[in-house]
């Protein structure tokens, strides 16, 4: 009777001990699946779109752990499909989650491109290389030596040398001052702002129900330089579209004509400023698109960015076929640090499975 009790014991321990282990293997196979929250995004493992998770259970380790970047969320983008998604708490963000918006700031500047596209497709822009004081002579800002001659492409290529003494398209000067003037621009050509302009252009047909556009303080007009707040999986659905070429479930939203050329290499920078961008950030710019590349065990991956304050960063990975985004609302010492690293040594680490 002895002995069947004992067995009894050890067997209930080795089943108990068997439960524990598939919990534990679960959760590790489960790691940042996401959620369906029936906003049009298709979902798999990221196993079925040739990822390992591995990497990508172990970045969100290092970042619960305190060992690595603090970020609000990570979004991951693989063949289309909704991979991987990890959100984070912490005491000025207790409740964090897929529904939660999440401020773009500077992100909100390649949106606008988008814009400057479709009303390119309309006709409501027919060239880029038209005097910006054609379109806004009463505008105190392009008066002034060589003011007259900033044309469109100078402002979306931040190079109109606004408040200094360079000749526009002379060279590359980070200034939010030059996407507000492309927000006026859009506003004179389509009579909406770039508020009203993207929810019936951009986010109606992309399923984007669930955002907020901040007023500049001064105009009391949406922000065209740093407004717009999306939960960081319709900012995945702005860096989807760009992969597409502009469409969207099958339907073209802007051109696959102006993606390529919004996105291409437009010319040389420097960085912002000290204080924002290193070294190793982005040497390219396209019309509000940040441009530039991450090492891949012994190759380089070419990539596009719409970038903003706080390290927010929507990554497009055209070779991978894949779209990233990072949110984080805690001040990182400038604007390319460490999401690129968490991108560099986990994200594309997972690609390894292909």
């Amino acid at each position: 009777m002895r002995a069947w009790s004992f067995f009894n014991a050890v067997f209930s321990a080795f089943t108990l001990s068997l439960t524990g282990a598939h919990i534990a293997l679960g959760a590790a196979s489960n790691c940042g699946i996401p959620s369906d929250i029936d906003d049009g995004w298709a979902i798999t493992s990221p196993e079925k779109q040739g990822l390992n998770s591995t990497p990508l259970c172990t970045m969100a380790d290092g970042i619960t752990g305190g060992t690595l970047a603090n970020v609000d969320s990570i979004v991951v983008v693989r063949h289309g499909v909704l991979v991987y998604e990890r959100y984070f708490n912490y005491p000025q963000l207790p409740e964090n989650d897929a529904t939660t918006r999440h401020r773009g700031y500077s992100m909100t500047k390649s949106v606008v491109s988008l814009l400057v596209g479709i009303a390119m497709d309309r006709g409501l822009i027919k060239d880029l290389d038209a005097p910006i004081v054609s379109y806004l002579p009463e505008d105190a800002s392009l008066r002034g030596p060589d003011k007259h001659r900033i044309t469109l492409r100078h402002l979306l290529m931040m190079s109109a040398g606004l408040g200094s003494d360079r000749s526009p398209g002379a060279s590359f000067k980070y200034d939010s001052r030059e996407t507000e003037l492309i927000g006026a621009v859009l506003r004179q050509v389509t009579g909406k702002n770039v508020e009203e302009l993207a929810q019936e252009s951009i986010f109606a047909p992309l399923g984007i129900n669930d955002f907020e556009w901040h007023k500049d303080a001064s105009s009391g007009l949406p922000a065209s330089a740093r407004g717009l707040d999306l939960r960081p999986r319709d900012w995945a659905k702005i860096g989807q579209l760009v992969l597409n070429h502009g469409v969207w479930e099958g339907r073209q939203i802007v051109s696959a004509s102006w993606v390529t050329q919004s996105t291409s290499e437009q010319i040389k920078t420097g960085p912002p400023s000290a204080a924002q961008i290193e070294a190793e950030g982005p040497r390219a710019y396209g019309y509000q698109w940040w441009l530039g590349q991450s090492l891949d065990k012994d190759h380089t991956v070419q990539w596009i960015a719409a970038m903003g304050f706080n390290s927010q960063k929507t990554l497009v990975i055209p070779t991978l076929d894949m779209v990233v985004v990072f949110n984080s609302s805690r001040q990182s010492k400038n604007m390319v640090a460490p999401e690129l690293d968490l991108l560099d040594r986990y994200i594309l680490l997972a690609t390894s499975k292909d």
